[in-house]
């Protein structure tokens, strides 16, 4: 529930941007500026390896860096143990039987690793796609706890699986994994949306959270909306403006008004389309510029990502048109300095009523003060769209709305999104727990019987010698030694 703000206030060079709020600079998203950043990197071959390695992060990973180090790691301090040796006054042939002895024990972990391995990464899959039925069919979720009950709001990797299977019961036919990626990817975000907008409207109706034929208890749903009025709080808090940023903007809403005309001129009147055409463009004018702050607002232009160089020059000029609508039509910086404050002023009165409207007893809370509190709530964050300096500051936040009814559904979906977050969370602690027990009681037992038996095989097999000496020595005490 970030506030997904993309407004017309100028930005700033890279050394500036650190004293001025984050909320005032333009909030893109998306994977296309990520991937321009992260391609202007001077270190993005390593990050690329890193993007590529981050399945590490997950069970398998874990197993298979636990292997690493116990089958690589592990014997070399086994077969040099410094402390493991022989008693002083040893023969060689004892010396000898020490180091053997160490070496034939340090083969013991990587047999052991691969083992492991195979047996640990084999039940993964099954133990996940096990648990995700129980608890995402509602055949068999409706007889299990409530608290893990995912029929009406699935988990991903559920819904991700079924995607996959109708897909190809479709038998559709894609040039390109990312087409398929991306098919896959948009089926799954419309089912979770639909399940989450299904849930919100039955939230709406009942004042409770429904899942199948049972009702979430009042408290968790008071709960999760002290939890969704905090964020609604940090949105509104990251909305307001600095003192660094008041003073920054305030000169450069001077700037740019000052020199609209010449801005003007510039940036709209002769304005190349192509890209490289443009760059030259304007570092041409930078060059000719005899008013320095002409030249720096040119100079960041220039410094801009080559694809959003072009918007960067119009939404200089609305920028403009902005800030003198904001002082209505009448600008000066004391004026837009007091407009700036103002807005400041009735962000941390929305904040106070925020704080104000959160639950204090939310065990006895009922379905009628639960649909009460979501009003008021939506009431505090709706603005009116005829105050242009409200309007310009909220227009394209998910926050801030001046429609109070699609504001109210937006507040349901948000509480229902912060439950299914909820339900992952405690899922996902429930899965490591069952994979722990299944792992103690079934697969550990498994992987020491294989072990006992593959180990003295394997170093028969691939060093006879080690295997040879432990034997005769095991059938010396079987004998009861020498006599």
């Amino acid at each position: 529930m970030k506030v997904e703000k993309i407004n017309q206030n100028y930005s700033v060079k890279q050394g500036r941007r650190n004293s001025v709020q984050s909320a005032s600079i333009p909030h893109f998203t998306g994977n296309v500026l990520n991937e321009q950043i992260r391609n202007q990197l001077p270190n993005k071959a390593a990050i690329k390896i890193m993007e590529k390695l981050k399945w590490l992060k997950g069970e398998l990973g874990g197993i298979l860096i636990t292997a690493i180090g116990t089958g690589a790691v592990a014997p070399i301090f086994i077969a040099y143990n410094p402390f493991v040796k022989a008693p002083e006054n040893a023969t060689e042939e004892q010396k000898e039987d020490v180091k053997n002895t160490k070496k034939y024990t340090a083969w013991r972990q990587p047999v052991s690793a691969v083992l492991a391995v195979a047996f640990q990464t084999s039940v993964l899959t099954p133990i996940d796609r096990g648990l995700e039925t129980l608890f995402n069919n509602e055949r068999f979720a409706k007889n299990l706890w409530l608290g893990l009950d995912q029929s009406t709001l699935n988990h991903k990797d559920f819904l991700e699986r079924k995607v996959k299977k109708e897909m190809r019961n479709e038998k559709l036919k894609f040039n390109s994994h990312d087409d398929y990626k991306r098919e896959l990817d948009s089926r799954v975000d419309a089912i979770e949306t639909k399940q989450i907008e299904e849930n919100a409207e039955k939230l709406k109706e009942k004042g409770r959270i429904v899942i199948g034929q049972r009702m979430v208890d009042n408290n968790t749903t008071a709960e999760l909306i002290n939890k969704a009025i905090d964020d609604y709080i940090k949105d509104a808090t990251n909305l307001k403006t600095s003192e660094a940023g008041l003073n920054f903007y305030t000169q450069r809403a001077t700037i740019l008004v000052n020199n609209e005309k010449e801005l003007t001129k510039i940036l709209k009147d002769n304005l190349p389309e192509d890209n490289k055409q443009l760059l030259n463009y304007l570092k041409e004018e930078s060059k000719k510029a005899k008013n320095q702050d002409i030249k720096t607002i040119l100079d960041e232009i220039i410094n801009y990502p080559e694809n959003l160089r072009l918007s960067r020059c119009q939404r200089t000029l609305q920028r403009i048109e902005t800030i003198k609508s904001i002082c209505d039509g009448q600008f000066s910086p004391e004026k837009y300095l007091e407009k700036m404050e103002e807005t400041n002023k009735n962000l941390d009165d929305i904040i106070k009523k925020l704080e104000k409207s959160k639950l204090t007893n939310s065990q006895n809370i009922s379905e009628t003060e639960i649909k009460n509190i979501v009003d008021k709530i939506a009431g505090y964050c709706t603005f009116d769209e005829n105050n242009y300096r409200l309007k310009n500051k909220f227009l394209n936040t998910a926050t801030f709305q001046s429609d109070k009814n699609e504001l109210i559904n937006k507040i349901y979906k948000d509480i229902i999104k912060g439950y299914k977050k909820f339900l992952e969370d405690r899922y996902k602690g429930f899965n490591q727990l069952s994979k722990i027990a299944i792992g103690l009681c079934i697969t550990l037992p498994i992987t020491c019987t294989a072990l006992n038996w593959v180990y003295p095989r394997f170093m028969e097999l691939c060093f006879p010698k080690l295997s040879g000496k432990k034997k005769d020595d095991a059938q010396k005490v079987k004998n009861g030694g020498e006599n």
